[in-house]
């Protein structure tokens, strides 16, 4: 797997936090997500299939707040291929108080946003590709905060060529005349 981010609220800034981890767990059959009104996701929290069984992850961060989204995927023809946040931006440029909204891709549509954000929040958006390659969500949650501080994910990498693979191309990875 390859971890990407988490983006959001940076380590070095002097919140205490949480690390959450849910590598592997991708095959996603609902999201529950909390906010308020207050530019900020309280808490996330998800389904997921395992084994032909149902999971519940645990829940990162607080369950506060006055709406409560869920979202539900058509599992399992239905799958992440992208997840964008918006981030609040704090004082001096730097990365305030956590992810103030969340935005999720399926092969099908898009779901969100869910939060509340400001004009001045910094967008970031990760990419999976139109392929199962979802491999789960990690980030962390601000300690005495209630709310979510990071959100990233796991890519799975493609396991064989398939159709990637042009049987008329020379098998060098170089074109011919030796630069990528």
């Amino acid at each position: 797997m390859i971890k990407i981010g988490p983006v959001g609220l940076g380590k070095q800034l002097p919140h205490n936090h949480t690390d959450w981890d849910e590598n592997g767990h991708s095959e996603i059959v609902q999201i529950f997500v909390s906010h308020g009104d207050s530019n900020k996701i309280n808490s996330i929290q998800f389904q997921y299939s395992e084994d032909g069984t149902l999971e519940l992850s645990k829940r990162y961060g607080e369950s506060s707040g006055h709406t409560f989204d869920v979202v539900r995927l058509d599992y399992p023809s239905e799958y992440l291929t992208w997840v964008s946040c918006r981030v609040v931006i704090g004082t001096f440029g730097a990365f305030g108080d956590g992810i103030s909204s969340l935005t999720f891709g399926t092969n099908r549509t898009k779901r969100g946003p869910f939060g509340c954000p400001t004009e001045g929040d910094r967008e970031f958006r990760i990419q999976l590709g139109p392929e199962r390659q979802f491999g789960g969500f990690h980030g962390t949650t601000i300690d005495n905060r209630d709310r979510l501080g990071s959100i990233g994910v796991y890519l799975k990498p493609i396991k064989t060529l398939g159709k990637f693979q042009d049987k008329s191309a020379s098998p060098s990875v170089f074109g011919a005349e030796g630069r990528v």
